[in-house]
């Protein structure tokens, strides 16, 4: 069997310029164009959970290694969400990383500024929700207000807009799921209010290398509102990363093996 190969066509190049130059782009079209160098092409699990019209706020792990950067499970999800989708909205703001962060050195002065500039391109051609890189960190201590109350705007317009977001923000040890930082759980029920429901989606290379996303049905967020504030940010983000958990395969449940193992039990429709 030939190793999977993620490969980038000169043709993307005029993309990438008018990335570099902050232009408006469509997220859908310029991820198709990416998903040309796949071999063999992504696959979408179960497309039929993505609801065909109703807004949802998209929940995936975050997936990559040596070889496959994260934005390749990032474009086959867009794929099948704008191949479900009856009409607009079809793209997806996702949120990631305002820059890359680095604590001392060459990467610290030349690296990070140059990530910062470079997705915030990004940010402007694709409405990409843009966090600050190390969440917690005193270096970046509230510098997320501006990104939450962008989002927040966005599911609610008339109708909501799609929001993407790996609730981990950042990939596991051996591809594993990991615990989301602080935060994480009350940014989530802060979007969706009890009325905008989750979709699911697992993202993970099968037997035969495929890169695979694997969608689940979509979902309320239960979590009582007398609970204390760190409670509750933790019962939402549990609730969250299990829900992602049932579509991977055991290998990748990491720090949630045995609360998925346990829901799995009661309810094997999972993976």
């Amino acid at each position: 069997m030939s190793a999977a190969r993620y490969r980038y066509s000169v043709r993307l190049l005029p993309r990438l310029v008018r990335l570099a130059l902050g232009g408006p782009s469509s997220l859908c079209a310029d991820t198709a164009a990416l998903l040309q160098g796949a071999s063999p092409p992504p696959r979408a699990l179960n497309p039929q959970h993505i609801p065909a019209s109703q807004p949802f706020v998209l929940t995936f792990n975050h997936y990559d290694r040596p070889g496959l950067g994260a934005w390749w499970g990032a474009g086959a999800m867009a794929q099948a969400v704008a191949a479900r989708r009856t009409g607009a909205p079809r793209e997806i703001h996702l949120a990631m990383a305002r820059e890359w962060w680095y604590p001392t050195g060459f990467g610290k002065w030349i690296k990070q500024p140059l990530t910062r500039w470079f997705f915030g391109q990004l940010g402007k051609a694709y409405g990409l929700i843009r966090l600050p890189p190390v969440l917690g960190h005193d270096e970046f201590r509230g510098e997320g207000a501006w990104a939450i109350r962008q989002a927040l705007t966005l599911t609610r317009r008339d109708p909501p807009e799609l929001i993407g977001i790996a609730p981990e923000g950042a990939t596991g040890a051996g591809l594993a799921l990991c615990t989301p930082p602080h935060g994480a759980g009350l940014f989530l029920l802060l979007l969706t209010r009890d009325r905008i429901p989750i979709l699911p989606a697992g993202i993970f290379e099968d037997e035969a290398q495929t890169l695979t996303v694997n969608f689940g049905a979509p979902y309320q967020l239960a979590v009582p509102r007398a609970l204390p504030r760190a409670a509750r940010d933790c019962q939402a983000a549990r609730q969250v990363m299990v829900a992602i958990g049932k579509l991977l395969p055991a290998r990748m449940w990491g720090v949630y093996r045995a609360d998925i193992a346990a829901v799995m039990q009661k309810d094997p429709s999972g993976f």
